[in-house]
């Protein structure tokens, strides 16, 4: 059970996050989860804003911050180049597009953005679009980066192929390349968002898979992980997580 009190040795707790869309209003409702829990990280899976331009996203961004704990955050394919990196900079959110943040024993690994099916899409200077195959070699190249860490944490707008990206019409719709990676490197950890019915976890081998859910409908997840060297007793599993539902 995940709660505020620590003992003699605080597991990582991060709060995940995703999917916004600029309703600020859910960021308000977070503030008493915010100082109940005390997280030592937030961390945000992309679609912060809803294709706003600087001043519209501006409030969400400030908001974001002002919940107090350090900001991980990657973009979505509704966050837009244009405005998000100096904007979420001068917010003073981390930008872990592309990036990778040590934190403590735990090394986050992050890729924004989603896979754009029409390769035409691709030159759309608004939009963080890629290539699938981009995924697997953008993490597989800050891989080194995290090296030594006891936790490595994979933090995503798009889902893994097969794991928490089923549509409502059934269809699955997540990277084929982000799957492989998972399957190959087993991090600890991958944090997405996206989409939006596909709240939930689930599993590739020993990676849990955490669909934080859609912010904008009052849905988030509380996540401790225990990143002590050594990591897995037999039988224990090292992740635990709550649900947030703020409109329950």
């Amino acid at each position: 059970m995940i709660s505020a009190a620590k003992g003699p040795f605080e597991p990582l707790c991060i709060l995940a996050l995703a999917d916004l869309h600029d309703r600020v209003e859910m960021l308000d409702r977070l503030k008493d989860i915010v100082e109940g829990i005390k997280p030592h990280l937030i961390v945000f899976c992309g679609d912060l804003h809803n294709a706003s331009d600087r001043e519209a996203a501006r409030p969400a961004a400030l908001a974001l911050a002002g919940l107090g704990p350090k900001v991980l955050i990657v973009p979505g394919n509704m966050d837009h180049r244009d405005t998000v990196p100096d904007l979420w900079q001068e917010a003073g959110l981390i930008m872990l597009h592309r990036a990778c943040f040590r934190f403590g024993q735990a090394a986050f690994l992050g890729m924004g953005g989603m896979v754009a099916k029409d390769p035409r899409r691709l030159s759309d200077p608004a939009r963080f679009y890629h290539r699938d195959e981009d995924v697997y070699e953008q993490l597989s190249t800050l891989l080194p980066q995290a090296d030594g860490a006891a936790c490595r944490i994979v933090v995503v707008h798009q889902p893994p192929r097969g794991v928490q990206d089923t549509l409502y019409n059934g269809e699955s719709s997540g990277s084929v390349s982000l799957r492989c990676f998972v399957e190959e490197r087993q991090p600890d950890l991958l944090l997405c968002g996206h989409i939006h019915e596909a709240r939930g976890e689930g599993r590739i081998g020993r990676t849990r898979v955490v669909n934080a859910g859609e912010l904008r409908r009052g849905y988030g997840a509380v996540v401790e992980i225990d990143c002590r060297d050594g990591k897995e007793e037999d039988g224990v599993d090292k992740i635990a997580i709550k649900w947030i539902d703020l409109l329950s």
